[in-house]
């Protein structure tokens, strides 16, 4: 999930007027620690710099804040009550901001030493739940939107341009989305109405479709047609927060069938992550049940004034009356992604990829990656940096400022003008052959599959995503040799690759009462298909297969080995009237002997 920040590789781009919302994301949040002398030391050492910058608030006292000269490594942080600088020449400009205020700049006079003092502008922390949402995309206003200084590629500001790849922008316009919801396939015909019965124990059970009826899958609206659902809160959330840009889903899908018309059907919108102060997590970590999605952010939306954005850097210019920013350091904190990234429905864990990172290294101090550290890298390389140095509103954090929001990163094809396969997912795995023999007229081996990349497992959330193994054995003449060992690819909705040498990593889920296997109705009670059908790739963990085909009578053998990356059960995507989108994530080939 995302948050967004101007780009600042040069002073003149810095002061860029009129920036609407800040778009960019910093990394994991975490303070330095003292050093060894530091801490051995009882008499605080005095900071020297011919530059210092007083607070001037009284009530309540401030007591963090961090200073930094634009656009320079010239930074300090306030203790022993002062702000020092070295350095500030003319045309330059200091950077001031506290939590719980506004970013203040102030103009360099380029004469030391000086003394500059300043009054932070608390806001009043209050949200107002009547705010009306900007748009990202420009549309009603020519000037109140994120694509007007976000899409300026002149000044580096291609924010608008990775959000409009990425697949937030899309979480209302998705062909998936829409006929799931509505429970339509893609030429809207509509599906069969929900019938209901009572169970022997008196408990209220859906009936399975009519087998003699055109049939075009599930849909909530078909379940529920009077009720919005969970799905507002993660695909819609400018619709959930407020429904006055809304009138009702059924209603707004409707109008808009896979376009863009205000800020709600912009899905993740840029404005919705720009006003988020913090998450409400449960001891345990987790987004509580009970606060699916946006009900689990603390918003502050503005009743009056000029525009207000949140963003990851303390140290934004600040010379626009359309616009105020302050910091908040959520942003570079995984927690951000958690509400709409982990969910239970029934006490079914369906989508859990914040989760499966909490159980992962990854959330580990040593070699600790945020969600943000690979979905929304910086062009600089994490390396050996620190924490702090990765971290939202930090004094460190001086070098990472240009964070993608392409967050699958999704290429372009500029003969279509159209994105093109999610990159990220070809980096997340690697598969390998080993243990070859070949003996009484059988090549046997051994496939492994690992999870190399993912910070959680892979596929991950939604459980219509699966991996399929695709193993061949070939002659020297192209031809397809016999398989006599070794697992082949059940039936799990894949009809093309059935009966193939291989298997499936998949998180299959079975509906309760209709006895579907695989279900997309996760709105449902859905229990796992079988004791051991979540398969999927756990990070760092390998998983092996072995294998055995007819030996060629002459000449050699080629294996093949291919990890295919699918988007959605064949069966499902044709009765939405849908291609699955398959990715090669990974391939391997081996010529014996």
């Amino acid at each position: 999930m995302s948050a967004v920040g101007a780009k600042s590789r040069s002073f003149w781009r810095a002061m860029y007027p009129g920036i609407l919302l800040v778009i960019s994301f910093a990394l994991s949040s975490c303070g330095s620690l003292p050093s060894a002398s530091a801490a051995a030391s009882t008499t605080p050492v005095p900071e020297t710099g011919s530059i210092r910058v007083t607070i001037l608030n009284t009530y309540p006292k401030i007591k963090t804040a961090v200073v930094r000269v634009m656009e320079t490594n010239e930074t300090d942080t306030l203790d022993q009550g002062a702000l020092v600088l070295t350095s500030c020449v003319q045309g330059q400009h200091i950077s001031v901001w506290a939590p719980g205020h506004f970013i203040s700049t102030i103009l360099c006079s380029g004469t030391s030493p000086i003394e500059y003092p300043v009054t932070l502008e608390a806001f009043n922390a209050a949200d107002n739940p009547n705010y009306l949402w900007v748009d990202a995309d420009i549309r009603a206003s020519p000037t109140l939107n994120c694509a007007r200084c976000h899409s300026n590629t002149l000044l580096g500001l291609n924010e608008y341009a990775e959000w409009n790849l990425d697949g937030h922008s899309r979480a209302f316009t998705s062909q998936y989305f829409l006929t799931t919801y509505m429970g339509t396939d893609l030429n809207r015909n509509p599906g069969q109405e929900t019938f209901w019965s009572i169970s022997g124990n008196g408990r209220r059970i859906r009936l399975p479709p009519d087998p003699t009826r055109p049939y075009y899958g599930p849909g909530y609206n078909l379940d529920y047609p009077n009720e919005s659902g969970n799905c507002i809160y993660c695909h819609i959330p400018a619709g959930a927060v407020t429904m006055q840009q809304v009138g009702s889903l059924t209603s707004l899908i409707n109008s808009s069938w896979g376009s863009r018309t205000n800020a709600p059907s912009e899905g993740v919108t840029c404005d919705v992550c720009h006003k988020v102060t913090d998450v409400f997590l449960g001891q345990d970590r987790l987004p509580f049940v009970e606060r699916p999605g946006v009900l689990s952010f603390s918003f502050v939306r503005l009743s009056s004034g000029p525009q207000f954005a949140i963003g990851p850097r303390p140290d934004q210019a600040t010379f626009s009356t359309e616009i105020k920013q302050t910091c908040s350091p959520i942003f570079s904190k995984s927690e951000f992604c958690a509400p709409c990234h982990y969910g239970k429905f029934s006490d079914i864990e369906i989508y859990g990829s914040y989760r499966e990172w909490l159980d992962s290294p990854y959330s580990q101090p040593l070699n600790f990656r945020s969600c943000q550290d690979c979905h929304m890298p910086s062009p600089k390389e994490i390396g050996n940096t620190s924490l702090s140095e990765r971290s939202a509103c930090s004094e460190e954090n001086l070098e990472f400022r240009d964070f993608n929001h392409n967050m699958m990163n999704y290429g372009l094809d500029p003969v279509n003008n159209s994105r093109t396969i999610p990159l990220m997912v070809t980096k997340a795995a690697q598969i390998s052959v080993d243990e070859v023999s070949i003996s009484e007229g059988q090549i046997k081996f051994r496939v492994m599959v690992l999870n190399t990349g993912a910070g959680h497992k892979f596929p991950t959330d939604s459980p219509l995503r699966h991996l399929i193994l695709l193993v061949d054995a070939k002659d020297e003449n192209g031809n397809s040799l016999t398989q006599v060992g070794g697992q082949m690819i059940p039936k799990l909705g894949d009809s093309d690759y059935v009966g193939y040498a291989g298997q499936i990593y998949a998180n299959v889920l079975k509906d309760r009462d209709t006895n579907v296997v695989p279900t997309i109705a996760y709105w449902n009670p859905v229990v796992p298909a079988w004791q051991g059908s979540d398969t999927r790739l756990v990070p760092g963990v390998p998983v092996y297969s072995e294998y055995s085909f007819v030996a060629p009578s002459d000449g050699s053998a080629t294996i093949t080995v291919r990890l295919i990356y699918r988007n959605v059960f064949y069966d499902i995507a044709h009765q939405k009237g849908l291609l699955p989108v398959d990715i090669e994530a990974a391939r391997t080939q081996l010529t014996v002997p």
